[in-house]
């Protein structure tokens, strides 16, 4: 292997590392990823966020207010989800401008 890798050296390099570290009881480590979301446009407490490479698959185990709209308010939970988008809801209309961050471990492809 040389350097830089083909796309090709990069799925099989992937491949081997996650078999490594299935192998030694770190399960779906290098699956996991964070995505964030487009800025929200606020007008109601719930609100459906795009998060552009989410697959409706892919499993969300946390999440993170990182920018608040212009009303300042927290994230209360998360709820359905599709490919690219998941709806999340506030305590209140959060305002324009919210960004949040899921951290997902990747559905197998």
């Amino acid at each position: 292997m040389s350097f830089p890798i083909t796309p090709g050296e990069v799925y099989t390099l992937n491949n081997l590392v996650s078999k490594l570290f299935k192998d030694v009881g770190l399960g779906d480590l290098l699956n996991l990823q964070t995505i964030s979301s487009a800025a929200g446009a606020g007008g109601a407490a719930t609100e459906v966020m795009t998060f552009t490479g989410l697959a409706a698959a892919d499993t969300i185990i946390g999440l993170t207010q990182t920018t608040p709209g212009a009303n300042n308010l927290a994230v209360v939970s998360w709820g359905t989800q599709i490919a690219d988008a998941v709806t999340i809801r506030w305590t209140a209309n959060p305002g324009a401008g919210a960004i949040v961050r899921l951290s997902v471990i990747k559905a197998p492809v």
